[in-house]
């Protein structure tokens, strides 16, 4: 073969490398349930959480989160497709289409065999070559006679989100094949990113002395990925479209799914020397209609209308676009389609009310059709590419970063649109505040598995990304909370942890969050029922800390001030959170905080660090409030609560893991400094958290939680023994939590132990991408034994908390630098 520029047109080097015929540990399962010292404690909570999930699957409806029935591990994913709460489409890194989020919320993880490019290849007018681009054999009937099962070892990959990269050398034809997969996810961006759109630019080179003709064929089914959703009213029409200097052909197809209009639109970029051609409305479960549209390629690499009646079509109907081209020999030629899912109006499981989403209001939205977007998608694609390189080059052109970091940090960042994620368009509702009728109503998932919108507590971890990359979207998030502190709901329900009773939302409390999207969320808010959370003790103060830091991150004063006067309400419930009087926050003897399965007692260092950080936090707010009396409360709480928290949990070297009297009371928690975690990286030192005390407790995680346990191969386990052993009361002490261990990271990165950091939190990335083949559904939880817990889990974002460490400690050597320059002169 000659020699090839084909992978010159990778703009970088960097991102998650791997080959179609990786193999990766086939050990990893699903976690499937505690160890038998652990189980005892579970019973009751089982039985009830039984009642409530035959309850639902007599209803044909999904639990919110289905223990029962874990998500099976699929090793095949690459960077998703589709833009900000849109709806995504997964991609194999094989280049299978699956895992579907089209009806909001709810996921579907079959892969669609249907959907899929086919490369036909002919020389002086011959057809010598013809195959699917996928290394699986097709099962459906319709695809017996297509050739599949292209060799793995000839196929490449390359994702750095949100763009991937994959590589076909096609055997014996001296062809190459580069497939460039675009969606527009761009920070500061609110209206490009958040489009129902995918860009797929193949780059054709023919290393032959003579020309050859190369045609690629994209085939998409109707319906969605599985028949779980009614999909009815279904039909396939070829379609022209031009605007301005594009001009394109493509199909579309037009449903209803689970009554809610959706269009798929293909469509090919017409050039002066190509011919684009199509096939509408196959089906492919019938071997006959597969061979046909077969037959018909390979003929003349072409495709062609058939003159017959249109027949009505169903879900196993199908259609094609092809892009046929010549090639002059020794040269490279581009093939360009556009994606586009189109479903302007949503609504949710309960069907209350129907919602525009986003991006339906940068057009006229009663004109709007799935070749609009195609044709916007063509012409902004290079746009998209140059913004995109604006977003990533400084951190890949770091020398100082490791190059799995470079690849880790943009694609743990899949989950901001594929995490279940819905923006909507509710400028026209004036009982909402202005900035969410401005930006828009968000909401992601707590994980595709924990079906909860904007869950609070873990979304403490994640807002990191948020709050850098677009921040008004992280604003609109808390402005809803805000809504939520002085809403209360009185109906009672039953609580599966303890069986009893209690108010869904309790006044002045932090909701978990903001609603099932397959019931009515954000009118229906407090999804989880596990736990009453109204007596959590972290969410109230997790509400504090991430007002503040997103002020200090915007200083927007508007936001600030709208939010202030449910700073006393939250407080004063903290207050009443304090059994003891000693000015710190008790934890109730169960596990009422994000770590729901992890009893803990009195005071704690996961609980009682948050709460003097967010005293500090509210005595910051208040002076820049000027509210006097509020400054005057909050520092002499503080002062106490300090106090507190350093003689009742403070050992020497870290803080103990709760007060009491247990065996377990000393357990060495990866997450104790949480507190401090949030106000260094709001700007703070050492003012509340004594530096030689944060170092100590650092040194002691990194040597036992990090090291002993796993050989820096895994992270940092949540709980150790004061002894070194893992701590095995609770089956969460013994999880590492992916989230958890990038926010350590970038704790260790603000006290100068950066070696430690990048060692502790490639563990996760190493075993999650290159391992355990968990890359692009990074699960909450890893354990030892090759076991995981929720696949595709929001807190991973927390990624984005090392970047910020990164910026804020060079800013600190900086200015230190310059103290020491003007101290000398």
């Amino acid at each position: 073969m000659s020699e090839s520029n084909l992978d010159k047109l990778i703009p970088t080097k960097h991102g998650w490398h791997v080959g179609f015929n990786k193999q990766f540990d086939g050990r990893w399962k699903p976690f499937g349930r505690p160890r038998a010292r652990q189980l005892v404690e579970y019973v009751p909570l089982f039985m009830r959480y039984l009642r409530v999930w035959y309850r639902l699957k007599r209803a044909k409806r999904r639990a919110h989160m289905d223990f029962l029935n874990p998500v099976p591990l699929q090793q095949i994913y690459g960077a998703p497709i589709g833009g900000l709460g849109c709806g995504t489409i997964g991609r194999g890194f094989r280049g299978e289409f699956c895992r579907y989020q089209l009806v909001p919320g709810l996921y579907e993880f079959q892969v669609v065999e249907a959907n899929t490019f086919t490369v036909c290849v002919r020389r002086r007018n011959m057809t010598t070559y013809c195959q699917v681009l996928t290394p699986h054999r097709l099962r459906k009937k319709g695809f017996r006679s297509w050739n599949a099962a292209f060799p793995a070892e000839n196929g490449r990959y390359q994702a750095l989100y949100p763009q991937s990269w994959t590589t076909y050398d096609l055997p014996g034809q001296n062809i190459r094949l580069l497939c460039k997969q675009l969606s527009p996810v761009i920070p500061h961006n609110y209206k490009d990113s958040s489009f129902p759109v995918a860009s797929f630019l193949w780059y054709i080179e023919n290393l032959n002395d003579e020309p050859v003709e190369v045609s690629l064929m994209f085939t998409w089914q109707a319906g969605s990925a599985s028949q779980e959703f009614v999909c009815r009213d279904i039909s396939h029409q070829t379609i022209n479209a031009s605007q301005d200097d594009i001009t394109a052909v493509g199909v579309t197809i037009q449903q209803v799914l689970r009554e809610m209009n959706l269009e798929y639109c293909i469509m090919g970029k017409k050039e002066i020397d190509n011919t684009i051609t199509t096939r509408t409305n196959f089906n492919v479960d019938s071997d006959t209609a597969g061979r046909d549209i077969w037959t018909d390629l390979t003929e003349d690499g072409r495709l062609t209308e058939p003159n017959t009646t249109i027949r009505s079509a169903g879900l196993h109907s199908a259609s094609c676009v092809c892009i046929t081209a010549t090639i002059a020999p020794k040269s490279i030629k581009t093939s360009e389609f556009a994606l586009a899912w189109h479903m302007p109006r949503i609504k949710f499981g309960l069907g209350q009310k129907l919602y525009s989403k986003w991006y339906t209001k940068f057009f006229e939205k009663e004109e709007l059709t799935g070749s609009t977007l195609c044709i916007y998608t063509m012409q902004h694609r290079t746009t998209w590419e140059e913004d995109i390189a604006k977003w990533q080059q400084p951190i890949l052109n770091d020398q100082s970063l490791p190059d799995w970091y470079k690849s880790a940090i943009f694609n743990e960042s899949y989950f901001i649109a594929d995490g279940g994620t819905v923006w909507l368009d509710v400028s026209d509702d004036h009982t909402l505040p202005e900035h969410i009728r401005k930006w828009g109503r968000f909401g992601y998932l707590e994980g595709h598995e924990y079906r909860m919108l904007n869950t609070y507590d873990v979304h403490f971890y994640a807002s990191f990304a948020l709050i850098q990359l677009w921040p008004e979207l992280e604003l609109s998030i808390q402005y809803d909370f805000t809504n939520t502190i002085t809403y209360e709901k009185l109906e009672s329900r039953v609580y599966l942890y303890h069986g009893r009773a209690s108010h869904w939302k309790t006044l002045h409390s932090v909701p978990h969050d903001l609603g099932d999207p397959d019931e009515e969320p954000w009118l229906l808010i407090n999804a989880y029922i596990s736990h009453d959370t109204a007596d959590w003790k972290d969410l109230g103060l997790k509400y504090l800390l991430q007002v503040y830091r997103d002020y200090i991150y915007t200083k927007n004063t508007a936001f600030l001030n709208h939010v202030w006067p449910t700073i006393k309400h939250v407080t004063d419930r903290i207050k009443t959170q304090d059994v003891d009087g000693d000015g710190l926050i008790d934890n109730g003897g169960f596990a009422d905080q994000t770590y729901d399965a992890w009893t803990v007692v009195g005071a704690s260092a996961y609980c009682g660090g948050l709460h003097v950080a967010a005293l500090r936090a509210c005595v910051e707010m208040a002076r820049i409030m000027g509210d006097t009396n509020a400054v005057n409360e909050y520092e002499a709480w503080l002062t106490q609560a300090k106090k507190s928290y350093s003689e009742k949990l403070w050992n020497g070297k870290y803080y103990n893991y709760d007060s009491s009297a247990s065996r377990h009371h000393d357990s060495i928690m990866s997450d104790q400094l949480a507190g401090f975690w949030y106000l260094r990286l709001s700007g703070h030192k050492y003012e509340d958290f004594e530096k030689e005390r944060v170092e100590s407790a650092l040194n002691t995680i990194f040597n036992t939680n990090v090291m002993t346990f796993g050989g820096g191969k895994l992270g940092a386990v949540n709980g150790m023994t004061s002894s070194g052993q893992l701590e095995i009361v609770s089956m969460q002490s013994e999880e590492i939590w992916t989230g958890v261990t990038y926010g350590l990271s970038s704790t260790m990165i603000m006290e100068n132990f950066k070696t430690q950091a990048f060692l502790t939190s490639e563990g996760i990335y190493n075993t999650c991408y290159n391992v355990a083949g968990l890359a692009f559904q990074t699960p909450e939880a890893l354990m030892r034994d090759c076991r995981f817990r929720s696949v595709g889990y929001m807190r991973a974002l927390c990624i984005w908390s090392i970047q910020k460490a990164l910026a804020l400690s060079r800013l600190e050597q900086e200015n230190g630098q310059q103290a020491n320059l003007d101290d000398s002169q």
